[in-house]
């Protein structure tokens, strides 16, 4: 049973990275995807884990996912659009904007963020990091501002806040929920799988090959692209007939189906 669970986790940590990239990626905490986490624990217990002719009680989501009474209670009376971020700031770079954005020894007289020198004066950088991000160097936190744009350089000791923090673009965040809703689409298929015998199993199919020179990388991204467009325009073209067949039928029961293709690219060994 230990082996079993062991390599659960090793194959769940392998499906978390990219998500968790997107997450740091967009300055979301641990904490907040603990809250996340939670939401998923609770609704999955609920939704699938429940006992048939019982009334489903916090007791129960409590006994089978482990959290606290308390939490199960405050997590399923939250409103399920709506996750509630823990108080606190996101992160420890968005803690020193923060400082940078309200410490009066850091603002200008016209209450705007002073330029700061990077070290070597009373208020400079390192002193705003040494108040505001616990036990990070102001390097590590100069390097994040850095990456994210928030500030930038006049010279080589001097910085300027740019913006009040990281928002990502909205074409961003839109392909994202592309990427959640095709991920989510791929993840249930495969628990389906899991769950039920091969007669009962969905398609679930990948075609793999290694040591594949780049330049035959290239060509087949074009090609499995353009391949995959044409059966894709196909599928779409017999659900469109075969639903207008059906319309007539109010009374009939509906559903979401579909299939999905995906292209992807190792470079590691």
């Amino acid at each position: 049973m230990e082996n079993q669970k062991q390599f659960l986790v090793k194959n769940v940590l392998r499906i978390l990275k990219p998500v968790v990239r997107v997450l740091l990626r967009n300055q979301v905490s641990i904490n907040e995807f603990m809250e996340i986490a939670k939401r998923a624990y609770v609704q999955v217990a609920n939704k699938h884990f429940s006992i048939p002719n019982r009334k489903k009680t916090f007791a129960r989501v409590a006994v089978i996912t482990g959290l606290h009474l308390k939490e199960v209670k405050r997590v399923s009376q939250e409103d399920e659009n709506e996750v509630v971020v823990p108080k606190g700031p996101i992160n420890r770079a968005n803690q020193v904007i923060g400082g940078w954005l309200s410490d009066k020894d850091f603002l200008d007289e016209q209450g705007q963020p002073r330029v700061l020198c990077l070290k070597d004066s009373e208020h400079c950088f390192d002193e705003l990091v040494r108040r505001y991000s616990g036990d990070l160097t102001a390097r590590a936190i100069l390097d994040e501002l850095e990456r994210v744009g928030a500030v930038t350089r006049i010279d080589k000791q001097t910085i300027r806040l740019v913006q009040h923090g990281f928002i990502p673009e909205k074409s961003e965040m839109e392909t994202f929920k592309i990427v959640a809703t095709h991920a989510s689409d791929l993840l249930e298929t495969g628990v389906h799988n899991i769950e039920h015998s091969p007669e009962q199993a969905r398609f679930q199919r990948q075609v793999t090959y290694v040591d594949v020179p780049e330049s035959v990388m290239e060509a087949f991204r074009l090609y499995s692209r353009e391949k995959s467009d044409e059966l894709l325009r196909d599928f779409n073209t017999w659900l469109a007939s075969n639903c207008k067949k059906t319309e007539q039928n109010e009374h009939e029961k509906t559903g979401r189906v579909g299939v999905g293709i995906y292209y992807f690219k190792d470079n590691d060994e």
